[in-house]
């Protein structure tokens, strides 16, 4: 893990990151700070594999100060701290305010497997305005997905997604319209 060939430590940092493997939680870390981005992410995935709730906060530290590429692989990986569901939910709203349109978009993919949509229509909401037509349309394919009465409060932002700029909004709204949302 210390060689000063990136590709080696890379191989070395994922072969050591196994579920319980605490030895390894050191070294990982200390690849988290690696000249190489590709090594930095294996060292996010690894730690994550390690199922250690106590690495939580470091990822939440690096998730703040760490380089951009880091930061969207914490966010992919914040999910298997299962006991820290509320928290790891909080984080992902929270980062659907980032001014990055990708973090906001990486937040938003990783909302929907820890929490349900119907918990959160107000954020759905609001992302169906986000200035990136990728946000506007992943909200309206999740709001697709959840369905029923909930969506009859979020009618008029959806017939105004019909006017969106961009064609894949524009088609998902008229989906869920089709569909006959309750008035």
């Amino acid at each position: 893990m210390e060689s000063p060939d990136a590709e080696l430590r890379l191989h070395a940092t994922f072969a050591v990151g196994w579920e319980g493997n605490f030895q390894a939680a050191i070294p990982l870390i200390e690849r988290l700070y690696d000249s190489d981005i590709r090594v930095q992410q294996t060292a996010v995935n690894a730690l994550c594999n390690l199922r250690d709730d106590r690495i939580l906060n470091l990822l939440l530290e690096r998730l703040e100060k760490g380089p951009l590429e880091q930061k969207r692989c914490i966010l992919f990986n914040l999910w298997r701290f299962y006991s820290k569901q509320e928290e790891v939910t909080s984080i992902y709203l929270k980062y659907l305010e980032h001014e990055d349109p990708d973090l906001r978009f990486d937040a938003l993919v990783c909302l929907r497997p820890v929490t349900e949509v119907r918990e959160h229509l107000e954020v759905y909401r609001k992302c169906l305005k986000d200035k990136d037509h990728r946000i506007r349309e992943l909200a309206l394919k999740r709001l697709a997905e959840e369905g029923g009465g909930s969506l009859s409060e979020l009618r008029e932002e959806i017939e105004a997604s019909i006017n969106d700029s961009d064609m894949k909004v524009k088609r998902e709204a008229l989906k869920i319209l089709k569909r006959n949302i309750p008035k």
